[in-house]
């Protein structure tokens, strides 16, 4: 199951290794003990190759087929629940940080999409979904309330700017985190086949260039166990917008070697995060 797809890298290979990355692509679904399950081998596979951070998916935990308050309302967690105190013992063992793609938070009354991040065994931070998704008959602001302020995490020295899924079309929020120090932007996804086939890499490839940051993207695998079916491709872009790493559509691991000497070329070459003026 485990595989890594390969793009054709466009990098001189000249540049010091800053991070390394691991993406993470799984299709989730509705049984969490099985998710958490799979997610824990994945993980295991990505630190083997010897890396410094991996990515999940949006809902790794739980994803159903159907997004309502009563199927969600029984699966949220907190962050002492089993998805993050997993996550953490993870990172502890693995040394590994975990953007921990995100799960169903609930707080108090409320239901939030959260992305964890757990470095050393900690929670480094999180981050609540700004744009809830509403298309067809997904309705993400029937059942969970938005997040309202961009989050920018210090993981092992590397400034990491969090997103996820339907936020990728707000180009507003990844300059946000940009400008507050994002040198690598990550967003987790469930991003569907329909919209994907057109959308996807064009907007992913956009935010790398606008920012001049890499743009690391974990998707959910396309499979029709889902009522959905997910697009898949998750991906490693380079600040100058090129493809380093690009999965297909099924389960597998993805890995990319990022370089801070290109993240500054890039911003030195053009200087957009200078220049940028509010209106």
């Amino acid at each position: 199951m485990l595989k890594c797809e390969r793009c054709a890298s466009h990098s001189s290979g000249q540049e010091a290794v800053w991070l390394r990355v691991a993406v993470i692509q799984m299709a989730s679904g509705e049984e969490k003990a099985a998710n958490l399950r799979k997610a824990a081998s994945m993980i295991r596979e990505a630190a083997k190759r010897g890396v410094d951070l991996a990515v999940l998916p949006e809902l790794f935990n739980f994803l159903p087929r159907r997004m309502t308050r009563e199927k969600c309302i029984p699966n949220a967690e907190g962050e002492d629940g089993e998805s993050l105190t997993l996550i953490r013992e993870l990172s502890r063992e693995l040394s590994v940080a975990i953007v921990a793609g995100s799960i169903i938070e609930r707080d108090g009354g409320r239901l939030y999409n959260s992305s964890y991040a757990v470095a050393e065994g900690k929670i480094a931070g999180k981050y609540r979904k700004n744009h809830l998704f509403n298309y067809g008959k997904i309705r993400e602001g029937e059942v969970f309330a938005a997040g309202d302020a961009p989050t920018v995490l210090d993981l092992g020295g590397v400034r990491v700017g969090i997103t996820i899924c339907y936020d990728l079309r707000f180009p507003e929020l990844f300059r946000a985190e940009a400008l507050l120090g994002a040198e690598v932007l990550v967003n987790v996804a469930a991003f569907l086949q329909e919209t994907g086939r057109a959308h996807w890499m064009p907007l992913l490839r956009a935010r790398a260039i606008e920012n001049l940051a890499y743009v690391v993207a974990a998707n959910q695998a396309g499979t029709e166990g889902n009522r959905f079916l997910y697009h898949g491709r998750s991906c490693v872009i380079d600040p100058w917008g090129r493809v380093l790493r690009r999965a297909g559509t099924g389960e597998g691991i993805i890995t990319g070697a990022l370089s801070r000497e290109k993240t500054q070329e890039a911003r030195e070459r053009i200087p957009v995060l200078m220049d940028y003026k509010r209106y």
